[in-house]
């Protein structure tokens, strides 16, 4: 079989995704019974109770598919968002939506925009389907360049991705900054928003994308239950959608693409407002801890607006490696000069304090 020919040659330059070391696999290698796996971005604390008990009443139905429209999960999220259901569509985690929304629009040799670094789904998607990434560099205080990113856009712009806040970066741009973008971006380039993060934000400034959708205009916002809603392990997402584009995303996604036990969860967690406030405030609460650390042993960071922050570092390799001895574990990105680390319960963040202490008594610095 000549493997070559077979499988399509877009697929050549992509890497799989890389989901990094397992607490295990940690544990083995520092000697830590306290593993601290804080490299994905997951939230500390488990699903929202009222979910964990409504998933523990509907697993004796197992046996049958789940409801293949979602209803009742759409039917909550419409009403909690004023959102139309034609615009409404449920997915297997908005990593899945990002990836159907490029299927439903890209042909060979479109181009895509995003920002870098961003979301490494959005390189992926575009190899996928034979487009042409072009990356815009963000600003010096790690922040998207709209204006850059609009120069971008040509007659083959298909797409363009704006992730709000940033991963890694942790940063946001400002709602003057993204009605200017909207005013000037082309009318054949369809802008998604990703605000998988976006229940971390207390920034006022913040542009809440789903306040400028009509509908209408090419604009999708997708999120998810994945962050704040700690139901990562479930993957649910969903996004709201021009009418045209859900139906083609319909006509695309896999059948019963979200199982039982997600759309319970995910329904049940809208209805635990209370979890959702304290869950943002521990989460700011321990982020200024981390702050003050990293301010008193000069290390230099991104203010986030995230349960994640992306810190400077002239020797990741080092430090990545130093930071697994003390039981922790945090994202690296090849050779940039940067790593992102999680933040946790607290308990979990006097440990990741203490694990940094640590490696700069050992290394003289980060």
């Amino acid at each position: 079989m000549d493997w070559d020919a077979l499988i399509r040659s877009e697929l050549d330059p992509m890497v799989p995704y890389a989901p990094g070391l397992r607490a295990s696999e940690v544990r083995e290698r520092s000697g830590k019974d306290v593993i601290l796996k804080l490299s994905s971005n997951e939230h500390p604390c488990g699903p929202f109770p009222a979910a964990v008990r409504a998933m523990e009443a509907v697993l004796h139905r197992l046996n049958r598919y789940p409801d293949g429209s979602a209803h009742a999960l759409r039917e909550k999220l419409c009403a909690t968002l004023d959102l139309a259901e034609e615009n409404l569509v449920v997915s297997n985690g908005s990593n899945e939506l990002i990836r159907l929304i490029a299927q439903a629009v890209l042909r060979p040799d479109d181009e895509v925009v995003f920002a870098w670094p961003s979301f490494v789904v959005y390189p992926m998607v575009t190899q996928m389907f034979g487009a042409v990434a072009v990356k815009v560099p963000l600003t010096d205080d790690g922040v998207h360049d709209l204006d850059a990113m609009l120069a971008a856009c040509n007659d083959r712009t298909r797409l363009l991705f704006l992730c709000s806040p940033n991963n890694p970066t942790g940063t946001i741009y400002s709602r003057d900054a993204f009605e200017a973008f909207l005013a000037k971006v082309p009318e054949h380039v369809l802008v998604v928003v990703d605000e998988a993060y976006f229940e971390f934000v207390f920034d006022n400034d913040y542009p809440d994308a789903l306040e400028y959708f009509d509908g209408v205009r090419p604009i999708a916002v997708l999120r998810t239950f994945s962050k704040v809603y700690s139901l990562a392990g479930l993957r649910i997402g969903y996004g709201a959608l021009p009418a045209p584009l859900a139906q083609a995303v319909d006509k695309i996604r896999e059948p019963f693409n979200v199982n039982t036990p997600a759309q319970i969860a995910a329904y049940y967690s809208l209805l635990d407002e209370p979890e959702l406030e304290r869950r943002r405030l521990e989460n700011q609460e321990q982020k200024t801890y981390l702050y003050s650390c990293f301010d008193r042993l000069g290390v230099a960071y991104y203010r986030s607006h995230t349960n994640f922050v992306y810190f400077m570092t002239e020797k990741p390799v080092e430090v990545f490696e130093a930071l697994l001895e003390e039981g922790v574990i945090v994202r690296d990105f090849g050779t940039a000069p940067a790593l992102r680390v999680g933040i946790g319960t607290p308990e979990d963040t006097a440990i990741t304090i203490a694990a940094f202490e640590s490696v700069v008594a050992r290394l003289g610095s980060i």
